[in-house]
């Protein structure tokens, strides 16, 4: 049985965007702390599973991640 693990940015009272549906969640500190812990919790996953809004969010995102990531390579 394989493991199951939730990585989720939510308010303390459970939010997880505006009242409008707004993505722009300012209230998360993306720092380099959180940015190392993501990469550890997701250097551990084989399958990631969204929701329809942020799949929609993400799609046209992902085709840049290549050139982003070669520009600090080269």
């Amino acid at each position: 049985m394989r493991k199951l693990v939730l990585f989720l940015h939510s308010s303390l009272d459970g939010f997880v965007e505006g009242p409008n549906g707004e993505m722009d969640i300012g209230w998360v500190s993306y720092d380099a702390d959180l940015e190392k812990h993501a990469k550890e919790i997701l250097s551990t996953a084989d399958t990631v599973v969204w929701g329809r809004g942020t799949y929609q969010m993400m799609y046209s995102y992902w085709p840049t991640v290549a050139f982003e990531s070669n520009k600090y390579t080269a």
